[in-house]
């Protein structure tokens, strides 16, 4: 596993090639539990187009490593802008996945004044879907610890297989300097879920958790024009199977070196029914060509 996500990020850092720009870069996230996650990106392109490669990659003491080998692109025309995602997670521990993921977004403003406080306004539709396939399945011992679960596990007959499909509306607005944004999530699944189906892997910012969703909202503020450009965040996601809403927090800093930028982000956890909150610390690093 080492090997294969050290030969993507070598591809990654070499793939931006002669286009009118190239931005590349990584981030390390730490956290409770011996968590460790890594995410590489190289995105290349024009006014009028990208591409954007990337790998995430984590784990911690709970929960085995997971690895995302993700490609995306997106057109730009006028105020019409597409964006669309491939993913694959290779099996780990009995799990795999693949996903798609597509989004369409509309600028409702043209081209601001050079004094104006109204900057910009876009609002988005996205829908992704995921093809989960699992072989094992969930005892009914259940551990749970921070932001992992633990639980014995037997061997299926035929693997559990599970498609979900996500879909929403997002919207971002920037005025005197600030962006505001914010994004609402349904999750729908082809069959129903029990408990006998053991939880899915599934990412929350950058935080290794497990469930089946249901729904999510987001909002994210950031100050994109300051030396040192600040940034924060909230999300909550609800569940299935009476399981608990989960929170998070994000708080985060990054300034420009050159052609180099310098980040560094927490984010508190709380995976709800009491139990007690996890701090996670990234930092990272990107250059623009």
């Amino acid at each position: 596993m080492k090997q294969r996500v050290y030969s993507a990020v070598f591809f990654l850092f070499l793939a931006g090639g002669a286009q009118a720009y190239t931005d590349t870069g990584g981030r390390y996230t730490a956290g409770p539990n011996g968590y460790a996650g890594l995410n590489f990106f190289s995105e290349w392109g024009d006014d009028a187009y990208y591409l954007r490669p990337s790998v995430n990659t984590y784990s911690s003491d709970l929960i085995d490593r997971y690895s995302t080998y993700s490609l995306g692109g997106g057109l730009e025309r006028g105020n019409w802008s597409a964006g669309a995602e491939l993913s694959i997670t290779p099996e780990t521990g009995g799990y795999n996945n693949t996903a798609v993921y597509g989004d369409l977004s509309y600028k409702l403003l043209g081209e601001p004044d050079g004094d104006a406080s109204l900057e910009d306004m876009t609002f988005g539709l996205f829908a992704g879907l995921t093809a989960h396939e699992d072989i094992y399945a969930a005892s009914t011992s259940t551990v749970l610890s921070g932001p992992g679960r633990r639980s014995s596990v037997s061997t299926l007959t035929d693997a559990f297989k599970l498609s979900q499909t996500d879909y929403g509306i997002a919207a971002s607005v920037k005025a005197y300097g600030l962006r505001v944004s914010g994004r609402f999530t349904k999750t729908a699944y082809d069959k129903d879920v029990t408990a006998e189906a053991r939880q899915l892997p599934v990412d929350i910012g950058s935080i290794g958790t497990s469930g089946f969703p249901d729904t999510a909202v987001s909002a994210r503020l950031r100050a994109p024009g300051l030396p040192l450009a600040p940034e924060a965040g909230y999300a909550k996601t609800s569940y299935l199977l009476d399981q608990p809403d989960s929170e998070s927090l994000t708080f985060g800093l990054s300034v420009k070196a050159g052609p180099a930028e310098i980040s560094a982000g927490w984010e508190g956890f709380s995976p709800g029914g009491g139990a007690a909150r996890s701090d996670y610390y990234s930092l990272g690093l990107a250059f623009s060509f």
